[in-house]
């Protein structure tokens, strides 16, 4: 009987204990639902700052803020200095003249002046960007703005495979057929960025195009040659009726011409033309006189007059746009209409900054050359001539500049 007593007690105490665990047990999820309902009280404003300030804190710096940041050594940047310099020239009407003969009218020359200070300004940002650690591709196009009006000697229909140097003529010739200079500037940030939404390329390389007639060199050298003379042969196997008459454009540096690629396509077009078929390609050579780091000994013209002698070569001043527009018509005139070969060749070019951000000028350039090279500014020239001509006021000048400049910058942005 005592044990049974004992038994009926420790049973009434485990179920007071239960009891009480269960109470605990309520009381906790009582406090646990005010809280999740307190919670899901607070705004989604309230939450959606609290979520944006988490965002912003895990986030890279960009690249206006490290711009920013650094200010002072980016101004110090040799394309920086150039650009400032620019504009003061531009502002304080100061820009270097050249005495030239128009073939430009008012109209090309406003798309060649907006294709060469897009081009300048796309080079300035690009260094910039490769400062900051955001650029990849760095090789630059200023001392070659002028060439934008080989752009406005092409048809719709020509095709064009350009050096990579030659950003202008794709530029002017995307703006004489409607394009947004916006959209131009975007594009190619995103190609100096590597970047996947690059048109051209999707971010495997930086190369220059993107439009329908637009084809892509890659290499540093003439690998673009001897496709170049295979689309202007295609021409030959097509039905008469079915011909187009266009031509290929195929565009490479003094440097290109050693290269066994070019010397195969300019012998291959030439012995097609000697026996009497259709080749339609131009090639235009910018001399500058420099292969990358090696000085080019003046040896163009002398290859000129030994290996291409079954093609006609057009010369003309590489730094003043309304020659090299002359010399364009002429070359691009033949090949469309005699269905050869011909040679375009801009001479003096220069080459105003090192071959790429990586390049060391003191390594193979004195002082002198250096600043001399920095100080030659085809573009400033392009400039002036706008002013003389009146095509532009120096106010509206000194505006489409400014907003250009701040273009680019927001596109790499």
């Amino acid at each position: 009987q005592a044990k049974n007593t004992r038994s009926a007690a420790v049973r009434q105490l485990h179920v007071r204990r239960v009891a009480a665990l269960v109470r605990r047990d309520r009381k906790m999820m009582f406090l646990t639902s005010t809280r999740r309902c307190a919670a899901r009280s607070l705004s989604s404003a309230t939450r959606r700052d609290a979520r944006t300030t988490r965002v912003a804190a895990a986030a890279p710096p960009r690249l206006a803020d490290k711009r920013h940041a650094d200010a002072a050594a980016i101004s110090a940047l040799p394309e920086c200095v150039a650009a400032a310099t620019l504009r003061e020239q531009i502002t304080t009407n100061t820009l270097p003249r050249k005495r030239s003969t128009p073939t430009l009218d008012a109209a090309q020359t406003r798309t060649l002046l907006d294709a060469g200070l897009a081009t300048f300004h796309l080079h300035v940002q690009c260094r910039v960007a490769t400062f900051l650690g955001e650029g990849f591709y760095t090789i630059g196009p200023c001392g070659e703005e002028t060439l934008g009006a080989v752009g406005l000697a092409l048809q719709p229909g020509d095709g064009a495979a350009l050096h990579y140097r030659h950003l202008a003529t794709n530029v002017a010739r995307a703006l004489a057929a409607g394009a947004s200079l916006e959209q131009l500037l975007l594009d190619r940030a995103r190609g100096y960025c590597v970047s996947a939404r690059d048109p051209a390329t999707g971010g495997v390389h930086c190369a220059i195009g993107g439009g329908a007639d637009d084809f892509l060199a890659t290499s540093t050298l003439a690998s673009h040659a001897p496709q170049a003379v295979g689309r202007a042969l295609a021409v030959d196997f097509m039905r008469p009726r079915d011909r187009p008459a266009t031509v290929e454009y195929c565009s490479l540096g003094d440097g290109s011409v050693n290269n066994a690629h070019f010397l195969a396509a300019a012998n291959l077009a030439e012995y097609v033309a000697h026996r009497g078929g259709d080749c339609g390609v131009v090639f235009g050579i910018a001399d500058n006189d420099s292969c990358i780091s090696l000085p080019g000994h003046g040896w163009l013209p002398k290859f000129l007059e030994q290996r291409l002698g079954g093609a006609a070569i057009f010369r003309c001043d590489g730094t003043d746009a309304h020659a090299v527009y002359a010399a364009s018509v002429s070359a691009v005139g033949r090949a469309r209409t005699t269905r050869t070969p011909a040679v375009l060749v801009f001479d003096g070019v220069p080459r105003r900054f090192g071959h790429a951000a990586t390049d060391r000028q003191r390594a193979y350039l004195d002082d002198a050359e250096i600043e001399r090279r920095f100080r030659r500014d085809p573009l400033a020239e392009l400039c002036a001539d706008a002013l003389d001509r009146g095509v532009l006021s120096l106010a509206e000048l000194t505006e489409r500049e400014l907003y250009i400049a701040e273009a680019t910058v927001a596109a790499f942005d």
